[in-house]
């Protein structure tokens, strides 16, 4: 064989060693089809190889129908708007079908109330009120009589200085000139008129201890001096709280400082009061404040009527300890200590009703603005009539009207 055929020859056999095989290239295909796990990803992948099965614990395991439908977020719930005294006003809308208040006719003349209500009668809405509003219609009970009594000048001093200057609610109104510090004027009217209750419970505490029969006992009468000379103290410390409030009256009433303290002749509500909240504040805003108020004056009054019950109920326990004593089946401690539970139970009786009176001129402020006359806020607070006054002096007589007759004021 010549040369060129064995170059031939050697060329054949170095390329068929060199060439692979069928089944290494099918080999070589399976592994790049299957990567191993260990191997990282090339330049350019978007995201690396899968795993052949989920990792424990992971969202895939749970069904479809067991993992819980997405709810969109609620939208923020705005506050409502603040009121200039610090409380949230609310709006109450009215239901779709409730059926619309007439309008108010401002030219009616007043009706004539028995008894004394939130809604003066130049603003009167009708409607029924709720049952928080409606209050039952009950005859005058312990409190009023009691709060007439502890009003009513003591016996024989009708004309005494204190009683010399009689003032009514309405003068007091109509004397201060602003309508804006009418709320002021009530309620400086309401404490005076507590306080001159005051000095009486004081007062005849101070008589009804030192009636009390020491005995022979010498502890007896140590027991009593100690007794009396606190009603003393009580009553000179009432007397202090007097002057003080009616020099706060004669301020705010600008009442002329020439004449005497004045003497406040209407008496504080101790019956239920009508608020009528829902029909009035139907289409109004409320504030907290008076939300609370229309809520809570059932209860002041319940709490007057109770307080009245109580110091009745101590009156008869008194009664009933100082007959025990004088018969010696009692200690002289437990008439003194029934005496003391009575002067409590009139002084928190006292205390109720001027709270109770006090919510009733602020709930009135909000319901009536600064244009209601006076006579009508005065109807709003105590009835159309005004409450029972005691006997006046003739030295200061008032005319039907309840104001002084002409000439007698400078």
């Amino acid at each position: 064989m010549d040369a060129c055929a064995r170059c031939c020859v050697a060329v054949w056999l170095l390329s068929a060693l060199v060439a692979p095989r069928p089944v290494d290239m099918a080999r070589a295909e399976d592994a790049e089809a299957a990567p191993t796990p260990d191997a990282a990803p090339l330049d350019g992948d978007a995201t690396p190889a899968a795993p052949a099965t989920p990792p424990q614990g992971s969202p895939d395991d749970v069904p479809v129908e067991a993992q819980p439908p997405l709810v969109p977020a609620a939208p923020p719930v705005p506050r409502p708007p603040t009121a200039p005294d610090g409380t949230t006003s609310v709006m109450i809308a009215p239901p779709e079908d409730a059926p619309r208040a007439p309008p108010v006719d401002l030219s009616a003349p007043p009706a004539p109330s028995p008894a004394p209500s939130a809604v003066p009668a130049r603003l009167s809405v009708d409607g029924e009120p709720s049952a928080m509003a409606r209050s039952v219609a009950t005859p005058a009970g312990t409190a009023p009589a009691l709060l007439s009594d502890l009003l009513d000048p003591l016996a024989g001093q009708a004309s005494a200085p204190a009683y010399a200057r009689p003032l009514t609610l309405l003068e007091a109104l109509q004397r201060t000139g602003d309508s804006s510090r009418r709320l002021w004027v009530v309620q400086a009217y309401w404490k005076t008129a507590i306080a001159f209750a005051t000095v009486k419970s004081c007062s005849v505490a101070g008589q009804r201890i030192d009636m009390v029969a020491p005995g022979g006992d010498p502890h007896d009468r140590a027991v009593l001096d100690v007794a009396v000379a606190a009603a003393r103290a009580d009553l000179a410390e009432a007397i202090a709280i007097l002057g003080t409030t009616q020099q706060e009256l004669v301020d705010l009433a600008r009442l002329p400082p020439t004449e005497p303290p004045p003497w406040p002749v209407d008496r504080p509500l101790a019956t239920p009061y009508q608020t009528h909240f829902d029909s009035i504040f139907a289409q109004r805003i409320a504030t907290g404040r008076v939300r609370a108020i229309a809520r809570t004056l059932p209860a002041r009054h319940e709490s007057v009527e109770a307080r009245a019950i109580a110091t009745r109920a101590a009156t008869e326990v008194f009664a009933m300890a100082e007959a025990d004593h004088a018969k010696g089946r009692r200690p002289i401690e437990a008439v003194v200590a029934a005496h003391a539970s009575l002067v409590s139970q009139e002084r928190e009786f006292l205390r109720a009703a001027r709270a109770y009176n006090t919510d009733i001129a602020e709930y009135a402020m909000a319901v009536a603005d600064l244009t209601v006359p006076d006579d009508v806020f005065v109807a709003m607070l105590i009835g159309a009539s005004g409450a029972p006054r005691p006997v006046v002096p003739a030295s200061f007589p008032l005319n039907a009207a309840g104001t002084p007759r002409p000439g007698i004021l400078p």
